[in-house]
């Protein structure tokens, strides 16, 4: 019976041993991937992300008038913001000139009288916010803090039941260098070439307005490259016809405190900023078009989606005798409006005998 006994208890030691080291496989195996996703850097559609620290604000709050009338019951807005795209590179952080820093971050959605915060905005220059990249494949985060408090004399129903909605409006960049085919002879078919005239989808570039597509058309001495532009981010693309030199004013008008509004004409609007093969900027040499409102630089999104044709004369590049490949180097200016919201419950608890 002994030797039974023992027998019983080594097999359940093994049994337990074997589960346990499974189970610290599992949990290695868990940490392994949540490692590596951290540390490979994936080049998404997106630029600021925002999203609500738990329980900041509540979603019930219950008050009642306050002792002192220079008081109430206080309010706490946090909201999380991480920079997932590629702008602005480091070196123009270190300079401390970026134009991202004009972006701010604005509360609305409630009665300031009611709710009263100490501020309704942030600007992006206070928080930590740089671009991705293989070293900080996560990008930037930083929290937005907004204190104020709830004027419950000001409530004058049982319950007050506001949406608080952020907005952030700021500057933004997308650089995108695809790979295109340049060939002298395109309808000599007889060569051996290391590429063919074509069109090709193009990977996400770490911003929320992508060039996605480029499709390539031959002529006699002449390659015409279509660049469709689509916004592939979740908010809206604004821009103004005067570009940089109208940002702030376009800035101040996506404030929802200020009573500023944005037109339609600023909406789904991109600049272009740079269309180059090698030495040749086909852009600044006129070869781009169309452009939207009697402009030169601005491509208007459709259903969020846009194109500009550039031409290239093959002779620009020079004496070239076969085909090869080389970058495109494409650049795009524009602002971003994303907004979060969150639904709240303020109920008013009336004290007995007043």
């Amino acid at each position: 019976m002994a030797k039974k006994a023992r027998i019983l208890t080594a097999t359940l030691c093994v049994l337990l041993l074997a589960v346990s080291v499974a189970g610290c496989d599992e949990i290695r195996g868990k940490i392994g991937k949540k490692d590596k996703e951290a540390k490979e850097f994936v080049r998404g559609p997106e630029g600021l992300v925002m999203s609500f620290v738990p329980n900041y604000p509540q979603d019930k709050f219950i008050v009642s008038k306050p002792k002192e009338a220079d008081k109430g019951e206080p309010i706490s807005i946090l909201v999380e913001v991480r920079n997932k795209g590629t702008y602005p590179p480091e070196e123009e952080s270190k300079a401390k000139h970026t134009i991202f820093g004009a972006g701010k971050i604005h509360l609305s959605g409630f009665d300031t009288n009611i709710i009263q915060m100490n501020s309704n905005s942030k600007g992006l220059k206070d928080l930590f916010l740089p671009a991705a990249s293989s070293i900080n494949p996560l990008g930037g985060l930083d929290t937005a803090e907004f204190d104020g408090i709830i004027a419950a004399d000001n409530i004058l129903i049982d319950s007050y039941n506001p949406t608080i909605l952020v907005t952030a409006c700021y500057p933004y960049f997308t650089k995108s260098t695809p790979t295109v085919c340049i060939d002298p002879e395109p309808f000599d078919l007889r060569q051996e070439k290391v590429c063919n005239i074509g069109s090709q989808t193009v990977p996400n570039q770490g911003a929320p307005i992508a060039v996605t597509r480029i499709d390539q058309e031959a002529a006699a001495g002449k390659i015409q490259f279509k660049i469709t532009i689509r916004n592939a981010g979740k908010g809206d693309v604004i821009w103004d016809k005067e570009g940089v030199s109208n940002l702030f004013p376009l800035l101040e008008r996506c404030d929802p405190n200020k009573g500023g509004r944005l037109d339609r004409k600023d909406f789904d609007r991109v600049q272009l900023e740079k269309v180059q093969i090698g030495s040749v900027d086909l852009f600044r040499g006129g070869k781009c078009a169309p452009f939207a409102d009697g402009t030169n630089n601005i491509v208007r999104l459709f259903d969020g989606e846009g194109f500009v044709i550039c031409t290239l004369d093959v002779d620009d590049l020079g004496d070239i005798q076969s085909a090869y490949t080389t970058p495109i180097d494409i650049e795009l200016r524009y602002a971003y409006r994303s907004t979060i919201s969150k639904p709240i419950q303020i109920k008013k608890l009336e004290t007995v005998g007043e």
